[in-house]
């Protein structure tokens, strides 16, 4: 994180300001960045139009992990170099982070785009990809891509094998997770990645050492203790499978995550001889899978509303629909469709954002940048 050079020859009349910045330099190179920041806040308020120190500022509370400042800094920063990859990257990670997917697809992409060499910008996408359960083919490119940048990036491949994972496909995942854990055997992501790999096999003791090994670093972290319990469970250890289930369940965030805990809960109460609070879960399970069940009737219903209304040339009830479907569930392909629809209807603006939408939640295609510049075109030129 060098901002002392490019921005020396700035402070070269200005011998205070010259030192502060390389004192922040070399707190934020001896990873105290809670140190650096009051310095580089002052630094940036003297000099509002030296980019690089708001991108330093922006770093450091990334290191940090505030993420809303890290947010504001790296946008300020990114007006004034809007070239870099890595500032593209920090901005884009910090948006992830902070729960802002779409955003952070759409700067993670774009620092690939400034720089292909940028091994951590694809890395990162495929990651948020994987997150959020879009198993795209430009995620598994993204992080191959990051694989071969950097061979010995072993969260590169054990996202790589999240997504095989994802896909059903046990035996890449398990490669994968088995070289992201030789690469670093003490990081808790590639132990977690082993443990999941294990229990899919069937070997219950040695995936058990691993989902230990991660609780003890986070105790909270739900997939080990979804994995912990149903290890256990399988090896006929009900009892002991209880504590890491219930855990699980108060701390599941999401439906898989949540239905996977109350499936783990209802075979323990069993197992237990505890009917009622087997009963109890059995209905809460039924209640999560009849609610999303009926969501997707309704998701259904209005896709194929939609279809008829595209054959039969009537965008505006196209429109209408697909307006439904997407207060229910976003989904890119049908952002496009919409966008399609409001073109049709001569509402440019509306078609646009559906369009940029879709890019930043999907793939960025072809077809859809065709449709980008279609759209702007004819805003810009409308029909008389």
């Amino acid at each position: 994180m060098m901002i002392v050079a490019s921005l020396a020859f700035l402070l070269m009349q200005a011998s205070p300001d010259l030192d502060r910045l390389n004192k922040a330099q070399q707190l934020m190179d001896s990873g105290r960045c809670a140190e650096a920041i009051p310095i580089l806040q002052k630094l940036a308020a003297n000099h509002p139009s030296a980019p690089s120190l708001t991108y330093g500022l922006g770093r450091c509370y990334f290191e940090v992990e505030d993420y809303a400042a890290a947010i504001a800094a790296l946008r300020n920063a990114i007006r004034g170099m809007p070239k870099s990859a890595e500032a593209h990257f920090f901005l884009g990670s910090a948006l992830g982070l902070s729960g802002s997917l779409p955003e952070a697809i759409q700067e993670l992409r774009a620092a690939m785009e400034l720089d292909p060499q940028f091994e951590p910008a694809f890395r990162a996408f495929g990651m948020f990809r994987v997150q959020q359960g879009q198993y795209l083919r430009e995620a598994l490119v993204a992080l191959e891509t990051a694989v071969r940048l950097n061979p010995r990036d072993a969260r590169a491949r054990y996202w790589l094998g999240r997504f095989y994972q994802g896909i059903g496909d046990s035996d890449q995942a398990r490669q994968r997770f088995e070289q992201a854990y030789k690469l670093d055997p003490e990081d808790p992501q590639t132990r977690l990645g082993m443990g999941l790999a294990l229990l899919a096999d069937g070997e219950l003791d040695q995936a058990l050492a691993h989902f230990d090994a991660v609780l003890k670093i986070d105790p909270g972290l739900v997939p080990a203790l979804l994995g912990r319990a149903r290890a256990l469970y399988n090896k006929g250890e009900a009892a002991q499978a209880l504590a890491p289930a219930e855990a699980a369940h108060k701390g599941a965030r999401g439906f898989e995550d949540e239905r996977s805990s109350v499936w783990i809960l209802s075979r323990i109460y069993r197992a237990l001889s505890r009917d009622a609070d087997a009963q109890a879960a059995e209905r809460q399970m039924k209640d999560l899978e009849t609610s999303f069940a009926g969501e997707m009737a309704r998701i259904r219903e209005l896709n194929d509303q939609a279809a008829r209304y595209e054959a039969e040339h009537r965008p505006d009830k196209v429109a209408e629909s697909l307006e439904a479907f997407l207060k229910l569930r976003e989904n890119g392909e049908v952002l496009i469709r919409l966008g399609d629809a409001y073109l049709q209807l001569g509402r440019f603006a509306e078609a646009e954002r559906c369009y940029v939408r879709a890019s930043q939640i999907g793939p960025l295609t072809d077809g859809l940048k065709q449709r980008l510049h279609t759209v702007r075109e004819q805003a810009a030129h409308p029909k008389p």
